[in-house]
């Protein structure tokens, strides 16, 4: 009787989960834009240039961009590392494109104490994110971020931090590592 019971039990589970797996494959296709968005940005990436603080010259400035996909393709996990002006800092970031809003999602947390949530929309190989108020240390401060892609394996990446002191300017190019897994 209790195998019945249990094989009845199983199958009535089986039954159940049946609508529930045609919905599943009933889904509609992902927006290119997040395939584009994560092929974009994934991979081990090598950015040189220079850091521009207000009332000091341009320094050199060499920072590694690590991204692996992630919610299984949806988006890309980065750990970003430099050297600025003397300090070590790294910052952890998700990068997404999201459908509903149409926009290009950064979101990222620094070991400066910075939180931003960049927004902007794809215009050709370029994402360029609507400016970003945010306070840092009580100060407030605006951030306009760029990314280009201009050509397979290369990125710029150019931020400007306007602040009461004057505007900071990261102006970085660099290539992906075509060795380094994705």
């Amino acid at each position: 009787m209790a195998y019945t019971i249990r094989t009845t039990g199983v199958c009535c589970a089986l039954l159940a989960a049946l609508p529930l797996a045609a919905y599943a494959q009933a889904e509609p296709a992902k927006p290119a834009e997040i395939a584009k968005t994560v092929d974009a940005f994934a991979g081990h990436w090598i950015l040189k240039g220079t850091d521009s603080e207000p009332g000091a010259a341009p320094a050199a400035l060499t920072a590694t961009i690590d991204c692996r996909p992630a919610a299984l393709g949806a988006a890309v996990s980065c750990q970003i590392a430099a050297d600025v002006s003397g300090d070590h800092i790294e910052a952890a970031t998700i990068i997404g494109y999201s459908p509903d809003e149409r926009i290009v999602r950064w979101m990222e947390i620094s070991s400066t104490g910075e939180y931003h949530d960049h927004r902007g929309p794809w215009n050709g190989d370029e994402i360029r994110f609507q400016p970003l108020a945010y306070s840092i240390a009580g100060e407030t401060a605006t951030e306009l971020l760029a990314v280009s892609f201009p050509s397979a394996g290369r990125m710029r990446l150019k931020a400007t931090t306007r602040t009461a002191a004057g505007d900071s300017v990261l102006d970085l190019t660099g290539t992906r590592d075509a060795t380094a897994p994705k």
